[in-house]
């Protein structure tokens, strides 16, 4: 199982976060920076890797979602020893950004990430949670399970650019 960690900047409606719904339905727990353990696997936007099924054992350890808003994004710390890793892309299914290539919310990006590094069966609990769960893995499923499938950042790379490439023909 992975341990699936928040840490909430406080910046959204409080009854739209699903960063909070994920500490009510004992899905996550709410970190501070300073408890994140070493060697965590940290979200983020700015990675230069991919997450990758050869994160598991990192994510294991922790894996974090940086719960701000995306308008906010510059406020996003910049932590020492950890392992920062990007979502390849993705559609956001939820209510507020529907359609919006990679612009996930803090569920959409923990569940994608389950998915990802193989523990479908922690990632179905999301989806049975989240209204949009269902319609999240109907747009993405296709991709989130040859992402499972690569071994490593670079392959995840690789097989986002062929499903981009076949977007554009």
């Amino acid at each position: 199982m992975i341990r699936v960690l928040v840490y909430d900047k406080e910046q959204c409606d409080p009854k739209k976060c699903t960063a909070k719904r994920m500490i009510k339905f004992g899905l996550a727990k709410n970190t501070e920076i300073k408890n994140i353990p070493k060697g965590s696997v940290i979200l983020s936007p700015f990675a230069e890797k991919a997450l990758s099924p050869a994160d598991r054992a990192d994510a294991e350890r922790g894996l974090v979602v940086m719960d701000l808003t995306w308008t906010n994004i510059d406020d996003f710390p910049k932590l020492k020893g950890m392992n920062e890793r990007a979502l390849p892309f993705l559609i956001a299914s939820n209510p507020v950004n529907w359609g919006r290539p990679m612009e996930l919310n803090s569920a959409e990006a923990v569940l994608a990430s389950l998915i990802i590094l193989g523990d479908d069966e922690q990632a179905d609990t999301f989806i049975k949670k989240f209204s949009w769960g269902p319609e999240f893995i109907r747009i993405n499923g296709e991709m989130l399970s040859e992402y499972a499938k690569a071994k490593d950042s670079a392959d995840i790379i690789g097989i986002q650019n062929e499903y981009l490439e076949a977007i554009r023909k």
